[in-house]
């Protein structure tokens, strides 16, 4: 899907930004990780670094702070308002929680909306029933996409082909790639 985004969006006037959640990175995913994370490929993907960053970097650069979140999202708006749009990709939204293990992404996509009119958010989630008590999805459309047990094992079949190491093993023990594909499969639960 990023290759595709980076490849088909029109280069001029358009911003895009990719963000990854990882439950297992909940001591390092904050508010202000995923909306930094943002503003860095928005900044990064700038033939020229527009004055308003370098200010906020000579002014952390000698304290070696790191911007507030009050600072990223002022960033993000002076930002997004040089773009026509702005493409913003989450992955894996039901991932996005703290280090209580609380879900952040809530707040997250209130403070993304607010800061940018020209916002277009595309976000994956295993978990279809994600709580939107804020209502933010509520004009959203929802394509749920579920793997078949056919997709895996040709997924599955392809790795054991492709790992050396494992299909030696598998060729040492017929059985090897039979029992693999039924754990993956019996545990894939459609992801």
């Amino acid at each position: 899907m990023v290759e595709f985004l980076e490849g088909d969006l029109p280069v001029r006037g358009v911003a895009l930004a990719f963000v990854y959640c990882n439950h297992k990175e909940k001591l390092s995913q904050t508010i202000e990780y995923f909306v930094g994370a943002i503003v860095r490929q928005l900044v990064e993907r700038k033939a020229v670094i527009p004055e308003c960053v370098r200010t906020l970097y000579e002014k952390h650069r000698g304290k070696e702070t790191n911007p507030t979140l009050a600072e990223y999202l002022e960033l993000l708006r002076l930002l997004a308002k040089e773009c026509s749009e702005v493409y913003i990709v989450i992955d894996a939204l039901d991932e996005c929680v703290d280090k209580g293990g609380q879900p952040i992404w809530s707040d997250l996509i209130i403070k993304l909306q607010a800061s940018m009119v020209n916002l277009h958010l595309l976000y994956t989630s295993r978990d279809m029933d994600i709580h939107d008590t804020a209502g933010i999805f509520r004009n959203s459309t929802v394509i749920p996409i579920r793997a078949t047990e056919t997709d895996i094992r040709t997924y599955v079949r392809g790795q054991l082909q492709s790992k050396n190491v494992l299909l030696q093993f598998c060729r040492q023990d017929p059985t090897l790639q039979e029992n693999i594909l039924q754990a993956v499969v019996s545990n894939a639960e459609g992801m």
